[in-house]
């Protein structure tokens, strides 16, 4: 997804509850202190004294993609690893990050030099003459091919082997519009049946089923629709009314992974609630250790007399 979605408070439940998730984001703000003085989960979580804004780009981007990272990292600690994976806006370098593109810290550094370009300049993309500062974040990075299928937000195809995902590429990918609805129809053409949209609230899977072409590849049986695909949000943005009791619990994501095995994904179970001690209860078992406790009535014998 992309920044779009954000709000104050993202991601603090299960920052708190979940190993996986606190250990990302630690990473991630460990690097914002050192290059920016200030604390990135303290944006993030609207907390008093916070030194940045999550309605200004330059928090916003880094913001996104550190949860997004810490996302893609608590879904695979359940077991669930995508076989294609698509991004949008700054959610694509996240993408990128996930199938082993660059390292966490590589990508938040991207992040935060997109954010700052985007912060700077109002109108729709960034002129291509202030993109020099994405590529110093890249210098040295090494850069490696995606481990899986990865959609490309300028092509709107899967990167092919051999296509580099440099700096180059990422300079096209910050000035041009994205190819959304390709990438839609090339999901389609892939097969893909059931989507998880990795962010901070249900923005981009709506409009994913929304665009669903009606057959994946223009000659469906008897011009039957190709079916839209399962669509699962990690996380929900809260009513306005409710967000202060939302950032208390993290009930959005065990809902979400309820829906992944409900979808036939294979879940493991073991993974979710990792940060809680747990122990084993013994129950009864009830259809085979009966005891019965009816009340048994006195026969009485009724004497009569003759008339």
């Amino acid at each position: 997804t992309d920044e779009a979605g954000r709000w104050a408070g993202m991601g603090e439940a299960l920052y708190e509850s979940e190993p996986v998730v606190r250990t990302v984001l630690d990473r991630c703000d460990a690097l914002i202190r050192e290059t920016r003085g200030a604390s990135l989960l303290d944006v993030m979580f609207g907390r008093a004294g916070g030194e940045g804004d999550l309605d200004d780009s330059a928090w916003a981007q880094p913001a996104v993609y550190a949860l997004e990272c810490a996302l893609s990292a608590l879904w695979s600690s359940v077991g669930i690893r995508p076989s294609v994976v698509a991004g949008h806006s700054v959610g694509e370098i996240a993408a990128a990050q996930a199938v082993g593109v660059f390292d966490l810290e590589a990508g938040l550094r991207l992040a935060s030099a997109r954010g700052a370009l985007a912060g700077r300049i109002p109108e729709i993309g960034i002129p291509s003459a202030t993109l020099d500062d994405l590529d110093a974040t890249l210098e040295g990075v090494t850069i490696a091919p995606p481990s899986r299928t990865f959609l490309s937000a300028v092509t709107g195809r899967a990167v092919e082997p051999g296509d580099a995902l440099d700096a180059v590429y990422w300079r096209r990918q910050a000035g041009e519009p994205g190819a959304f609805e390709p990438r839609v129809a090339t999901l389609a053409e892939l097969g893909v049946d059931v989507v998880v949209e990795i962010g901070p609230s249900a923005v981009l899977g709506p409009a994913i089923a929304r665009a669903w072409p009606a057959s994946a590849d223009g000659e469906g049986a008897e011009g039957a629709d190709a079916p839209a695909p399962v669509v699962i949000a990690s996380l929900r943005r809260p009513a306005p009314e409710t967000e202060p009791q939302a950032r208390q619990r993290s009930g959005d994501f065990p809902e979400a992974v309820a829906r992944a095995y409900e979808a036939g994904l294979a879940v493991s179970f073991a993974g979710l609630f990792a940060g809680e001690s747990r122990r084993r209860v013994s129950l009864p078992g009830y259809p085979f250790q009966r005891r019965r406790h009816w009340v048994k009535k006195r026969s009485r014998q009724l004497a009569s007399s003759p008339p």
